[in-house]
């Protein structure tokens, strides 16, 4: 068994060393998210400890992540100078893209006879880890791959993300700001604020916004969705 301060000390040691070296290259695949998950699931493997100890023992991380839901309303306060004018294409453009996830998660389960507890994991994934991790857990899904279906997408977004939106000709930093925080959630955000001020602005904002929707909308859209299906077959 190892205690709470080796495993929530030893993660957090990688991740800073992670963090530092992303500040001093400042390349895209040197994400300190990725490289820490790496680093660690390698440590599990040679010493031989399994996923439910290194879970135990990382316990005060995890009680803290969910704490840290509050801090979201911050940023939006600071910015709402600024985005005030674009409040509603903000709530619209996260209403449509929590409900674009939510629907091609739920009909691709669907389709793929997918077990009911998959399909309620992948639900909430355009959401911060802690509130998908809630909403997860209200609908009787699993959190793990919640999880990690949700720091996957943040690191597929923060990593390829803007250069996607360059392929498809998006150049509108407000757009690639929203398109960020709604889809990549906190990983997105931190690379839309890298890229330019007010992309970082409109990713704060839209992962902000989406986050409350999500915890108060998700839920019910995934239920209605389970009787219409149920009806239907």
């Amino acid at each position: 068994m190892i205690d709470y301060l080796i495993g929530s000390g030893l993660t957090i040691s990688i991740f800073a060393l992670c963090r530092y070296l992303y500040k001093t290259w400042r390349y895209p695949l040197v994400n300190p998210v990725l490289i820490t998950i790496t680093i660690v699931c390698i440590l599990l493997m040679v010493v031989g400890v399994d996923y439910r100890t290194y879970k135990s023992a990382t316990a005060p991380i995890s009680f803290l992540l969910e704490i840290a839901v509050v801090a979201l309303a911050y940023p939006l306060y600071m910015q709402f100078k600024d985005i005030k004018e674009h409040l509603m294409l903000l709530l619209s453009s996260s209403f449509i893209g929590i409900n674009l996830s939510t629907l091609c998660a739920f009909f691709l389960c669907w389709y793929f006879n997918a077990s009911a507890e998959l399909s309620a994991s992948l639900a909430a994934l355009s959401v911060t880890t802690p509130i998908s991790l809630i909403v997860t857990d209200s609908l009787n899904g699993l959190s793990s791959v919640a999880a990690v279906m949700v720091i996957l997408i943040g690191v597929f977004g923060g990593v390829f993300g803007l250069s996607i939106l360059s392929l498809c000709s998006i150049h509108s930093y407000q757009a690639k700001g929203i398109a960020l925080g709604v889809s990549c959630h906190a990983i997105g955000t931190a690379a839309a604020i890298e890229h330019h001020p007010t992309t970082g602005v409109f990713a704060s904002a839209a992962m902000t916004i989406s986050a409350l929707l999500t915890a108060l909308w998700v839920p019910i859209l995934y239920r209605w969705l389970t009787q219409v299906t149920s009806i239907t077959i």
